[in-house]
């Protein structure tokens, strides 16, 4: 299972004092800030986000997305391929329903 995006936030709020709330400083903690610090402490956050992936809590996933970029609508996804089965049941309905209108 992922690592819930809660425990990012927490991770970048208590090492680099960052707004939890705030999902792009979040972001930008994690991209821009993480990579320059000392090894020693990468190594401690690194541990920190496998000890929180260790425990389950209830705590909400906040719900957020990235500014600037639209979402996504369903009427701009791609149609899911009919399975096997239904085509093929589907099939052998419309060669009965043939069968029955010729009879």
């Amino acid at each position: 299972m992922p690592t819930p995006t809660h425990t990012f936030h927490d991770i970048a709020a208590r090492f680099g004092k960052v707004d939890l709330n705030d999902p792009e400083a979040v972001r930008h903690w994690f991209t821009e800030v993480l990579p320059t610090l000392p090894p020693g402490t990468i190594e401690e956050i690194f541990e920190a986000v496998l000890k929180a992936d260790e425990t389950t809590d209830d705590k909400p996933v906040p719900r957020s997305y990235p500014q600037g970029v639209p979402l996504p609508s369903l009427s701009g996804s791609p149609a899911a391929p009919t399975p096997l089965l239904a085509a093929g049941l589907r099939e052998l309905l419309n060669r009965l329903r043939g069968q029955r209108k010729k009879g």
